[in-house]
């Protein structure tokens, strides 16, 4: 399943990028589950421990553009929507 690099921004930097109900949406498609909201930390923190490849890139695109763009939120906000607002990331499951 895809989202968008934005979408994808909360996962893999932790600030909330998007709404709760995307990252339900993640965790919930990732894990083949329907999370309770007291289970997404350990949800993402499982998540992160396992660090699939998937992952693992989609953070380095993100930290790319850090690069740029420097790791003030609002800053990145405004580059993502402005340069990536169609740029999707791929989600696999982790069974």
């Amino acid at each position: 399943m895809t989202f968008t690099l934005k979408q994808a921004f909360s996962l893999t930097d932790g600030r909330l990028s998007t709404t709760l109900g995307d990252i339900y949406d993640m965790l919930n498609f990732i894990f083949s589950a329907n999370l309770f909201t007291h289970q997404l930390p350990e949800a993402y923190d499982k998540l992160k421990e396992e660090n699939p490849e998937w992952f693992a890139d989609a953070v380095k695109q993100l930290n790319a553009i850090k690069a740029i763009v420097g790791n003030d939120f609002d800053a990145l906000m405004k580059y993502i929507d402005e340069y990536h607002a169609d740029t999707r990331v791929e989600f696999k499951k982790i069974e």
